[in-house]
This record gives C-alpha cells, structure tokens and sequence, in this order.
C-alpha cells in the first residue's frame, strides 16, 4: 500500500480519535475504532534488571473486560490527556496496513485547582487496518519512559 496523504490523514484521525476517546473515558468509542484482533500493549525498559518489562498486554476481549470494570474501580478520578505528535505513516508491505510512531506526552489535571502535571512521557507505536471502509487499530504498543506513575491510575495509555 502507498502512503497517500489521504492514507496518512486518516492514519492520523484514526490516533487522534483514539486519544480523545480515552480522554473523554468514552470506553465503547475508543473499541469501535479497534479491530476485534486488536493487541494492545505497555512496555518499559528497566536499566536495574536491563530488560523490557511487560506493564499490561490484552488482546481485544481482554481490553474489553477491563475497560468495563473500570468505572467500578476505585481508582485516581484527576483526568488525563493525551498529547500525540505523530513523526512517521509507513506502509507494511504486501498489506493493507499502515504502522504509525507517535511522541506521547500525557498530563494529569488535578480535580482540586487545576494544575497540569506531566504524568508520563513515551511512544506509540500503532498498526492500522486500512482496508476497509473505515480505518481499524490492529495494535498498540505504548513504550514508556516515564516508570513511576503512582498510585491508583488504572486507565491504559
């Protein structure tokens, strides 16, 4: 597949839209733009243990049970956003995908005056479906390079 700009954009839309749902907790909205073999994945690299650790890895359906227990946990309610700076839509040969890279920058607002805090910083790294009528998220894989998060946060990247 050839990297249009039509391609690229809607690549990017599809990013864009997937952070704002997050943002907005609108859980259901944020699935409709994966595909049902969605893969979703955090990592960080660990120079203690010198190796990449596994924060959260679901598949679609696993996703899905989480993202629906959240609202039932008692959890960081100070609301997060997404900031994303897509560097790069390649193709992957011999298919109808696109893989995109993405700066991550995340903030916490805090409910009791509003001050933004840097929260974590990272990558995306997201391959897309583009075959069909509307562009689907195959993966995600969020490599952080913040490590302490704190307590109580319970929302996937």
């Amino acid at each position: 597949m050839k990297v249009t700009y039509e391609v690229e954009k809607a690549a990017r839309e599809l990013i864009s839209a997937s952070c704002d749902t997050m943002d907005q907790e609108d859980f259901g909205a944020y699935l409709a733009l994966c595909a049902p073999e969605y893969q979703y994945a955090i990592r960080v690299y660990s120079p203690e243990i010198r190796r990449d650790m596994t924060w959260l890895e679901k598949d679609y359906e696993h996703m899905k049970t989480l993202l629906d227990l959240l609202p039932k946990q008692n959890r960081d309610r100070n609301p997060i956003k997404r900031h994303i700076s897509v560097r790069e839509v390649t193709s992957v040969n011999g298919k109808d995908e696109v893989t995109v890279r993405s700066d991550l920058q995340v903030y916490r607002v805090l409910l009791d005056g509003g001050e933004a805090q840097i929260f974590g910083v990272g990558k995306y790294t997201d391959r897309i479906d583009m075959s069909g009528d509307e562009p689907k998220l195959l993966e995600r894989e969020v490599r952080l390079d913040s490590r302490s998060l704190g307590a109580g946060y319970h929302i996937p990247f």
